[in-house]
């Protein structure tokens, strides 16, 4: 414990209350204690954590899969800034922690998903089974579609989408598989539902929630070094024929 030698406004050393007095160089000096404080998990770091998993399910999610996911560009905030709005809506309380409800995920776009069959996502050793049953009215209608799947891995807090190689059917259980390992364990959890594809072979690009049916098409690419354009894919192939130069031509017929 600190003393008082020179009265109260005097100087003095050593600890005092919550204050430290020392002497140097012919003057007395007074500072306060430092205090540690051991706070509890604050609400803030809770909604610090709970924003952190928002963004990292938003990246999951490439640029190619957000455009299939938004055909429409949202006004005033990016497709990556939607879809995780959209997120935010299946908020729940988990041990007193917030997080995102994959389980109850069941759309995701700027139109409504409807009238489209159940999907069951299961692990089974080394594939991921993908699967659907039952008849709905779009099933019914769109038989030759091929679907895409929201797959999310519950346990591991992942989202991912799966164009399907395998045609709607109108009736019936269709189902694919994939190798299990980009997706997570055979022990996690996992969920899907389906999006609208439209006709034509599987791929994201082109295709949506909005109801797209038909491919748009590709503006031709430049190959590199070159400054030829590339055919679109439907064109017909084009067959090379041989021709012989002008000149070449003119020598091989005065030669004997």
């Amino acid at each position: 414990m600190g003393k008082i030698k020179q009265g109260i406004l005097g100087g003095f050393r050593g600890k005092v209350g919550t204050v430290v007095g020392s002497y140097w160089n012919g003057i007395f000096y007074m500072k306060a204690l430092p205090q540690s404080y051991k706070k509890g998990r604050s609400g803030s770091k809770m909604q610090q954590g709970y924003f952190k998993e928002l963004i990292t399910l938003a990246m999951s999610l490439s640029n190619e899969d957000l455009e299939f996911i938004y055909p429409r560009k949202p006004k005033g905030m990016t497709r990556r800034n939607l879809l995780v709005k959209q997120l935010a809506s299946y908020a729940v309380l988990v041990d007193k922690s917030k997080t995102v409800d994959l389980d109850s995920l069941t759309t995701l776009g700027n139109a409504p998903m409807t009238d489209l069959p159940a999907v069951t996502v299961a692990a089974n050793r080394t594939v991921l089974q993908i699967s659907w049953d039952g008849v709905t009215y779009y099933r019914d209608q769109h038989p030759e579609d091929y679907p895409v799947i929201l797959v999310a891995n519950i346990t591991q807090q992942q989202l991912f989408l799966v164009a399907s190689p395998v045609m709607m059917k109108s009736s019936g259980k269709q189902s694919f598989e994939v190798d299990l390992k980009p997706y997570g364990r055979e022990r996690d959890n996992f969920s899907g539902f389906m999006f609208a594809a439209g006709q034509g072979r599987p791929s994201k690009v082109g295709f949506g929630t909005m109801g797209v049916t038909k491919r748009p098409a590709r503006p031709p690419k430049k190959s590199k070094g070159t400054g030829d354009e590339k055919q679109p894919d439907s064109a017909p192939d084009q067959v090379p024929t041989k021709s012989v130069p002008t000149s070449q031509a003119q020598t091989s017929k005065n030669q004997p």
